[in-house]
């Protein structure tokens, strides 16, 4: 039994000594993004978190959300919306696809179902440039969409109780 405690004793303090120099360095480490947590790894830190565009496709002036899949990695998803409802009546048009490099590539849906779009551009500089193309591949747009800045937060104040 002595021969038992003086064998677990040490072993027991080292562990904890030990679970202590782990706390102490997750401690140092910079805390993960609430945001960044729940979405799959992206090899382009430019999509690795909610952004959002605003620019044209034609003539027309559109909107777009874009966000990292949850499930797969260095893949996105959103929506974007005409502006003066021309198409699809003012309603989002769902959008997915495929990141690699500072490629994007996507598939656009209008009715959530069917494919009525694909989206092929290049990020340089905070801007996407490319070709938007029907489903059908009888209609052919450039586009152009930049980076909106992400919206500020403002603080909340809090009195503190004396």
């Amino acid at each position: 039994m002595r021969f038992l405690r003086l064998v677990l004793l040490p072993l027991t303090l080292l562990s904890g000594f030990a679970s202590g120099l782990t706390v102490e360095a997750q401690d140092k480490t910079e805390p993960a993004s609430p945001a960044a947590s729940r979405f799959a790894p992206m090899a382009n830190p430019f999509f690795a978190r909610e952004i959002e565009f605003q620019g044209k496709i034609g003539d027309d002036k559109i909107r777009m959300h874009l966000q990292p899949k949850t499930e797969d990695s260095d893949s996105v998803e959103g929506s974007y919306v005409v502006a003066g409802g021309k198409r699809n009546h003012g309603k989002k048009i769902l959008l997915a696809g495929e990141v690699s490099g500072n490629k994007l590539i996507m598939e656009e849906s209008e009715d959530g179902v069917d494919v009525s779009g694909q989206w092929d551009g290049e990020l340089k500089d905070n801007v996407i440039r490319g070709i938007w193309q029907s489903d059908d591949g009888k209609v052919s747009k450039e586009f152009v969409l930049e980076l909106l800045p992400a919206p500020k937060i403002k603080k909340v104040k809090t009195s503190s109780a004396k």
